[in-house]
């Protein structure tokens, strides 16, 4: 073979392979990666949104930054970074609109789902807490969240205080959470007697607690907040995935994850996460949309995870 022959073959062979990783590359194409800041008490509805909305988009990537909603603030101002925040509290979502960090939020409509809070208690309930009041009895020992830190701290705050009893719970108080899955932890092991979480990570924990809701005058439902922050690196990418948590499709994840969408369906959403705390430890109870309601996903992820 002549060498004017082997130069040529070796440039085919290079274009070739030149062509094939393009190719496997989506066409060079550089992968967007959105950081998207969230409270923990949103991991498991986000984790499968994010899942869903990348396999529409396979050219975005979402990594989350997850910590107790009191910490944004700080970190984004420090870093001037990200695309996306979804605090578990409007509080903390406005506090960054006054250092004008969210390029584009409506409180009118930019609201997911509602969080709905719950007293939970370790397996068997053994104080017999039934009630807010129970959480100021001499000898209970309380778990509450850190305002400062994290969004539950400052509805503990308010239902406490709402209901008289706040001085009173504080002289129960055993543990300042950082963020509200400390709380669930203590519970599952043991460490505390009460506390009052978010019905999205009461959940977390069905097989290891007792649910019981709370007096509708201190039930307060706290909407869930998701804006574009202003020096987001992919503007239109963060939008459309706000969008899709927005749309009926994205908010039916968040119910079957515990999250109020309907506040009049409250009382039922209740109604359905008892059966389901109770279906996760009972294998007799079949489970399905007539037993467990909404919860199905929730309750059979339950039932496989070991103890």
């Amino acid at each position: 073979m002549s060498q004017t022959k082997r130069s040529s073959k070796f440039i085919i062979i290079l274009f070739v392979v030149g062509f094939l990783s393009l190719t496997l590359t989506g066409c060079g194409r550089k992968e967007k990666r959105l950081l998207f800041h969230a409270g923990a008490g949103q991991r498991s509805s986000l984790d499968e949104i994010a899942q869903v909305f990348q396999q529409r988009h396979p050219d975005v990537k979402v990594d989350f930054s997850y910590k107790g909603s009191g910490y944004f603030l700080a970190d984004v101002t420090l870093s001037q970074e990200g695309d996306l925040y979804m605090p578990g509290e409007e509080f903390y979502l406005l506090q960054a609109a006054d250092r004008e960090f969210i390029a584009d939020y409506d409180p009118k409509t930019d609201i997911a789902a509602c969080f709905v809070p719950v007293i939970i208690t370790p397996e068997g309930n053994p104080q017999n807490v039934r009630s807010v009041f129970d959480f100021a009895k001499p000898g209970i020992r309380v778990g509450l969240g850190d305002p400062k830190a994290c969004a539950i701290g400052i509805w503990h705050e308010k239902i406490f205080q709402k209901a008289g009893i706040l001085e009173k719970v504080r002289k129960n108080t055993t543990m300042d959470a950082k963020c509200i899955p400390e709380l669930g932890n203590a519970c599952q092991l043991k460490a505390i007697d009460a506390t009052i979480v978010w019905a999205t990570t009461a959940v977390l924990y069905l097989k290891d607690i007792e649910i019981i809701p709370m007096e509708p005058e201190y039930r307060e439902l706290v909407g869930l907040p998701v804006a574009v922050l202003r020096f987001s690196q992919y503007p239109d990418e963060a939008k459309k995935l706000k969008e899709f948590i927005l749309s009926d499709e994205g908010k039916d994840i968040f119910h079957s994850h515990a999250y109020c969408i309907d506040p009049t369906k409250t009382d039922e959403d209740m109604k359905w996460l008892v059966e389901a705390c109770k279906a996760s430890k009972d294998t007799s109870i079949s489970v399905s949309e007539q037993t467990v309601g909404h919860l199905v996903k929730e309750v059979k992820r339950s039932r496989e995870t070991r103890r």
